[in-house]
């Protein structure tokens, strides 16, 4: 016995301190909560008294005389008792200066008490002093557990209520023993009774429990605040890309509108020197006596016909008007924009290859589809006038597959850089200085108005390839 109550508690007292290194993190996360403060000063003053307490009874001469540094260890010990109420307490109100007065009035009483009764008593007067004392201050704790039904709130102060109420039961017992029996004269460690030093140890282990499960319980409390955090997270992401994403629809409406008014004014100021080039044209048809000229001639009113017939396209398709759909054969359609190209390609020596495989027919605008495919094809056409190959080839191919039918425009050209083909369909974006970035976007635009999808090939590495599918009309 003479070394092995020292260090029992001296293990006990390590064991603490553990505890404690461990709730400094949980301070430091919640600054604001007094009951963790409560809980970590009652934590280290219970280590560095019951250290003590074990240095002290190693240390000291006589056992049943004591010395004063054993009054300060027990006063200290005592003191995270008390503390211990004060956190059940703060847990759902506010410590008052009521309390601390009352509280540490009970302190002063315990160190002068016990003080006392060294220098007046034998080791047994202070152990059934101090049990006496922890006594109230454990009916004290519990009576504020029950009072704050805490072992409702959740799976560790149940552990901390159970453990509490553990210590209270053992110390009933210790008293018991201790002032039913007659231990003698004890003035060394090797006289200590052995039952209540082995109450007083399992007492002690139980009060580790319940510092643990007051860890338990803030560990827990962090683990469902980062949970809350992680949560709320998400939904702030969510939110803010909602936010983007309308933030992006509003710019786009806006540009769609300002596009529409400048379609409609564009089209209103075009349309007059349009219908004079095509009355002067119609005119000068007439004074003309030569063929190879009135050919030239009819071939500019041809044209003319067909930039006005763009232009109350393009202003139709932003107006309340509805545009007019018919079922027609897709291939005879694609078929027919050949002679629009024939001359531009002849010029920069670029072959058109039609690689038409489809009989279907598709609900469609032919003045609203054929701007698609000018845009697509002349695209086409200006980035083969870049390149320096002599085999220069623009591949129109048609086929059907799920009942829809599937047309690509294929060149040979340079292709479009990655950092291009995420923004190519959005307007006022275009690869092209000169370019305005409205012709693609409104090519899907009049895609998407026949139910049909536009998207660019970001596989294809000999060229640009772009992918019009539309649905199949079910009529005859």
């Amino acid at each position: 016995m003479n070394f092995l109550i020292p260090f029992i508690f001296i293990t006990i007292a390590l064991i603490q301190i553990g505890i404690f290194v461990n709730s400094i993190s949980l301070v430091k996360i919640y600054p604001k909560e007094k009951s963790l403060k409560y809980w970590s000063i009652s934590l280290i003053l219970s280590s560095l008294g019951i250290l003590g307490v074990a240095v002290g009874s190693l240390i000291m001469s006589s056992l049943d005389r004591g010395s004063f540094f054993l009054t300060l260890s027990n006063t200290i010990y005592f003191i995270s008792l008390v503390l211990m109420i004060f956190y059940t307490k703060s847990l759902k109100e506010e410590i008052t200066p009521r309390h601390v007065k009352i509280y540490t009035l009970l302190i002063i009483f315990y160190a002068i008490g016990f003080e006392i009764i060294r220098n007046k008593g034998n080791f047994i007067d202070r152990q059934i002093f101090s049990a006496c004392l922890a006594f109230i201050v454990y009916f004290l704790l519990l009576s504020e557990i029950k009072e704050k039904k805490l072992f409702r709130e959740s799976y560790y102060l149940k552990i901390f209520a159970i453990t509490t109420f553990a210590e209270f039961i053992l110390l009933i017992a210790r008293i018991i023993i201790l002032l039913s029996s007659d231990y003698g004269f004890i003035d060394s460690l090797n006289d200590v009774p052995l039952i209540p030093a082995a109450l007083l140890w399992v007492l002690l282990i139980v009060n580790i429990w319940s510092y643990i499960s007051i860890n338990g319980y803030w560990s827990e409390k962090m683990a469902a605040l980062n949970t809350k955090n992680i949560i709320e997270n998400t939904k702030i992401k969510l939110l803010l890309n909602e936010k983007y994403k309308l933030i992006n629809s509003l710019v786009t409406a806006n540009k769609t509108a300002i596009s529409a008014a400048l379609s409609a004014s564009i089209a209103h100021e075009i349309n007059q020197p349009l219908g004079s080039m095509k009355t002067n044209s119609q005119h000068l048809n007439l004074l003309i006596k030569g063929k190879k000229e009135k050919i030239l001639i009819k071939n500019i009113i041809k044209d003319n016909d067909r930039a006005a017939k763009i232009i109350a396209t393009l202003k139709s398709m932003f107006s309340k008007n509805k545009s007019i759909y018919r079922s027609e054969i897709f291939d005879t359609f694609v078929q027919s924009l050949e002679p629009i190209f024939k001359e531009s390609i002849k010029e920069k020596n670029i072959k058109i290859k039609f690689l038409l495989n489809s009989s279907a027919k598709v609900n469609m605008n032919t003045d609203e589809l054929r701007q698609v495919f000018s845009n697509l094809i002349q695209n086409s056409i200006d980035a083969l006038s870049l390149t320096s190959k002599k085999n220069k080839v623009i591949e129109i191919k048609t086929f059907t597959k799920n009942n829809k039918l599937f047309c690509s425009v294929t060149d040979n050209g340079p292709g479009i850089s990655r950092k291009m083909q995420g923004k190519i369909f959005k307007l006022y974006e275009s690869s092209k200085i000169s370019n305005s970035g409205i012709g693609l976007w409104l090519s899907k635009y009049i895609i998407t108005r026949h139910k049909g999808s536009l998207s660019v090939n970001k596989a294809y590495l000999s060229g640009a390839e772009f992918l019009i599918e539309l649905p199949i009309s079910n009529n005859v």
